[in-house]
């Protein structure tokens, strides 16, 4: 019987995150722009200056636009950085009893830690796995498990991989360079083995 087998794909999810990045980056670094300049009309100097310092940095990311797309390491680690300033502001606008903005940063908190966690998720490479159990999709927020016997065809061609499910979905992936032959055969040598139609 064939050994399980992963292979790297182009996931349109991950690419459509990868592409709204600049966005993201640049609305953070807004509003971190927008609290540093409230706080240093407060006169919260310290505080002022480190958000507008933060909010300069990411507004920078966001129109390194190629290289905002392509970093995922970096995407992450300002995404975390993000986070953390959103939580803080949170914080602060709480302890000024402003509680309509702390709603709006606590969720600005929650949607970018969402994000950040789908971006760790980038870090590790897509791929599609299969093995005895059927077969594995990276996805967010969790990856996908499609069991055989959901699963009504599977083509394998050295480019892509195509999976038909009995609920009539289909799930269509290129492969991120093309796979070798013998890896094409353990692929058909699974579908034989779990697949009655193939």
């Amino acid at each position: 019987m064939a050994s399980p087998l992963s292979v790297s794909i182009v996931h349109p999810s991950y690419n459509n995150l990868k592409k709204i990045s600049p966005v993201l980056h640049f609305l953070a670094g807004a509003v971190f722009l927008a609290a540093g300049s409230y706080e240093f009309r407060m006169d919260n100097r310290i505080t002022a200056f480190c958000e507008i310092v933060i909010a300069i940095d990411v507004i920078t990311v966001a129109f390194l636009r190629g290289f905002a797309e392509e970093s995922s390491r970096l995407n992450a680690t300002f995404r975390f950085i993000e986070v953390l300033v959103f939580g803080g502001l949170t914080i602060l606008a709480s302890l000024d009893q402003s509680w309509a903005t702390a709603a709006f940063l606590l969720l600005a908190t929650g949607m970018y830690y969402y994000v950040f966690h789908c971006e760790k998720k980038v870090i590790q490479t897509e791929r599609v796995s299969v093995h005895h159990l059927g077969v594995t999709i990276s996805h967010f927020p969790k990856d996908k498990e499609i069991e055989w016997e959901q699963i009504q065809t599977l083509e394998a061609l050295p480019h892509s991989i195509t999976i038909h499910t009995a609920k009539n979905k289909i799930h269509r992936f290129e492969f991120q360079k093309a796979i070798a032959f013998d890896e094409l055969e353990q692929i058909h040598e699974f579908c034989s083995h779990y697949l009655k139609s193939e």
